[in-house]
């Protein structure tokens, strides 16, 4: 038997979280999580995993919506500031070796 995926869409946890951060840098005033839902084409549940790990990598931030049951989520940042520009005058194994180190430190990965 074929084990079933938590998305539709065959998608990996990394490149879902990296959907999920575009799609709520998209929105100036933020998304709620039951539309991240949707647009992603995950369960509830997914969903929530997803967000988590953005949370504990403290890129985003998550509001309860009052009088309802979802949440609204923001970048902790605004999405210019998370660009990484290449260093000037170093050397590109200097550059890599800095992105890896980031990626270390953000966690974000499957």
């Amino acid at each position: 038997m074929a084990k079933k995926s938590g998305n539709s869409s065959g998608q990996s946890s990394s490149s879902l979280q990296d959907k999920a951060l575009d799609l709520i840098g998209s929105q100036e005033s933020g998304l709620f999580q039951s539309e991240l839902r949707r647009m992603l084409s995950v369960d509830s549940s997914r969903c929530s995993k997803i967000v988590g790990r953005l949370r504990g990598c403290g890129l985003v931030s998550r509001e309860k919506v009052p009088a309802s049951s979802t949440y609204l989520l923001k970048l902790v940042q605004p999405a210019a500031s998370l660009d990484y520009p290449l260093p000037s005058g170093t050397h590109i194994d200097s550059y890599l070796t800095e992105i890896y180190l980031l990626y270390l430190t953000r966690g974000i990965s499957g």
